[in-house]
């Protein structure tokens, strides 16, 4: 009986050990589970701060790569240079392209002197933008128009008899009419302007221009004449379209003397081989002499370069090429002169000028083809 008593008694101290080791397994079960669960619930927080890290990243890159695809635009201007190792038939074309491409990226810096009576100088930081040359195609049509010009501003394709030019101002144009002043005033530019400007003004060759040639090297004082007046013109309608026909300023007047200072300033630039994209501005020792020369009072001289005088032009130049590059330089001078701190459109306009003295104009080409635009007073 008592070894019976005995073995019951065993038995249940068993089945109590028994139970109380299924509890503490049951509890460190539950124990790794939270903290599985815990360490579960952690890392959602670690995946959204590499998530934040990302984005940051993923910014980081778009930056470089944007900063890649500015550097591929840079890139593709030298891309002409590359061309070189095309077969021969394309050299010729290549060549051009090059040259071309070279003018572009050389944009500098030149200077503008408007000297008053008593000598003092006053200069303005001013540039000129240069021509992308475009190809000639034949054609049997003998009304077609190919453009020689480069300021990458529109041409008809076709000239017509009775064909004339204007300038039309774009929205948001930075310079306007103060009509409190009675001056013209300058704001801030917008690409939204420049590219309008573009949109808006386009070049229409004339039947008889097209078929009239132009001895580059040796203008006539007719031609000169004409293209002069075509300038001035231009320059003028704009001004009085900006001031709403209030005369704030003298017109620009094609003079015989005018026409002469400018020949001789495009004399100087030939004798000095002058290439201001070279030469980093204007050739101011020859400005300067004209003007004493001549006894003026103030003078401003605007400065482009153009494809006149280079092979892109298939057979001789023509009156129409003359003046679209004219056109195409007026333009860019004055819609599209943010790099110049927009001086040359200020000297267009009269900026800086005595208001009420009369403006004596004359354009001329040089030997290099560069178009010379000379304002005295």
């Amino acid at each position: 009986m008592r070894k019976l008593k005995a073995f019951s008694l065993l038995l249940l101290v068993m089945t109590v050990m028994l139970f109380a080791g299924s509890i503490s397994e049951t509890h460190l079960a539950a124990n790794a589970q939270t903290t599985k669960q815990t360490h579960h619930k952690k890392k959602p927080a670690k995946k959204a701060k590499k998530s934040k890290k990302a984005k940051k990243t993923s910014k980081a890159k778009h930056k470089k790569t944007t900063k890649k695809k500015k550097a591929v635009k840079k890139h593709a201007k030298k891309t002409t240079k590359a061309n070189k190792k095309h077969p021969k038939k394309t050299k010729k074309v290549t060549k051009a392209k090059k040259k071309v491409a070279t003018k572009k990226k050389a944009k500098k810096k030149a200077s503008k002197k408007v000297v008053n009576k008593n000598t003092t100088t006053k200069k303005v930081i001013v540039s000129s933008t240069n021509p992308v040359a475009t190809r000639n195609k034949k054609t049997t049509d003998s009304n077609y128009y190919q453009s020689v010009d480069g300021f990458n501003y529109p041409s008809d394709d076709h000239a017509t008899p009775n064909a004339s030019d204007t300038l039309n101002i774009p929205a948001g144009y930075l310079f306007s009419f103060n009509a409190n002043t009675k001056k013209m005033v300058q704001g801030t530019a917008s690409d939204e302007s420049i590219d309008q400007s573009r949109q808006i003004n386009t070049f229409h060759p004339s039947t008889a221009d097209i078929n009239a040639k132009v001895n580059i090297n040796s203008i006539s004082n007719d031609q000169q004449r004409q293209l002069s007046q075509y300038a001035a013109n231009l320059v003028n309608d704009l001004r009085h379209k900006l001031a709403n026909n209030y005369p704030y300023t003298q017109d620009l007047t094609v003079t015989e003397r005018a026409l002469k200072a400018a020949t001789d300033v495009a004399i100087g630039y030939n004798n000095d081989n002058w290439d201001f994209t070279k030469k980093d501005g204007h050739d101011v020792s020859v400005l300067d002499d004209v003007f004493a020369a001549n006894s003026f009072s103030a003078y401003g001289e605007n400065i482009a370069g153009s494809l006149l005088t280079n092979s892109y032009i298939n057979g001789p130049v023509t009156m129409a090429n003359v003046k679209e590059s004219i056109y195409g330089a007026i333009c860019a001078m004055m819609f599209d002169d943010a790099s110049s701190d927009w001086g040359h459109a200020a000297n267009f306009l009269g900026i800086g000028f005595d208001s009420s003295a009369k403006q004596e104009f004359g354009v001329s080409i040089d030997k290099m083809g560069q178009i010379h635009f000379e304002i005295y007073q």
